[in-house]
């Protein structure tokens, strides 16, 4: 269960850097400039975060394998509207439920954490948030390789064939979750407020988490943009190549 755990969050989070590679092949095909694929990008991780503030706090008073279940569904159908998109409009509009949809990986950490004996409890979580990880550093590699073969719209087509036997497979061994607690989405979202006034600790990590995500989401979108125009005219897989090996070091590190 830990290792289906920490291969559902890498799938899953993946969905949500896909693109970053495929930034100038997509520009090509909807005669966008470098600027509206930036704010591209933005939108979806706007779609991310909306998702974990919005929906993921459902988790403590809904039924979790439901609610996971449903998002995976949902994404699903994103991903499939993304790869059909005709205009650009759709596929922003398309990319936004991506990031929303996203969000299931952190309704799957807790719960990970949830079904852990107290002495396995850091083991678990470490191994699904290393799956996490993973799942953000190769989700480029594959959708550039991929793009290279078959184009982009491959590489959201097969994430959504992904996902959905994922779903599948989750449906089928996630263990029952009969929670129901009465508790209005109101004060649901009110109890956010009171965390973040009470605590200073989470105030200040958030504020570190922010800021290393967009450092990390501004150096890996600008290169994508550099490594395709001259003097360097990379393909997507000569990108993500790239972009690899600039990251080989630091998980050598790590």
């Amino acid at each position: 269960m830990t290792l289906l755990f920490a291969i559902a969050c890498g799938t899953i989070i993946g969905n949500i850097y896909y693109a970053q590679p495929l930034l100038a092949a997509i520009s090509d095909t909807f005669g966008r400039s470098p600027t509206s694929l930036g704010l591209l990008v933005t939108l979806t991780q706007l779609g991310y975060a909306c998702g974990l503030v919005l929906i993921v706090p459902l988790g403590d008073v809904l039924n979790r394998r439901i609610l996971i279940v449903t998002l995976l569904l949902a994404s699903v159908l994103a991903l499939l509207a993304v790869a059909a998109s005709p205009t650009f409009l759709l596929f922003a509009i398309a990319s936004l439920f991506v990031g929303v949809t996203t969000c299931s990986t952190q309704l799957l950490v807790p719960f990970a954490a949830s079904l852990a004996d107290a002495k396995e409890r850091g083991r678990v979580v470490g191994t699904v948030m290393g799956g996490l990880l993973l799942g953000i550093l190769l989700a480029r590699t594959v959708s550039g390789l991929i793009a290279q073969l078959a184009g982009w719209r491959m590489v959201y087509l097969i994430a959504a064939i992904v996902v959905l036997l994922l779903t599948a497979l989750l449906a089928r061994a996630l263990p029952g979750d009969q929670r129901k607690i009465p508790f209005a989405y109101g004060t649901l979202m009110k109890s956010l407020l009171t965390l973040v006034r009470d605590h200073p600790a989470l105030r200040l990590r958030s504020l570190y988490g922010a800021l290393a995500f967009a450092c990390f989401s501004v150096f890996w979108t600008g290169l994508t943009f550099l490594l395709s125009q001259a003097p360097y005219n990379f393909s997507e897989g000569q990108i993500t190549d790239r972009k690899f090996n600039r990251m080989r070091p630091s998980m050598a590190r790590v």
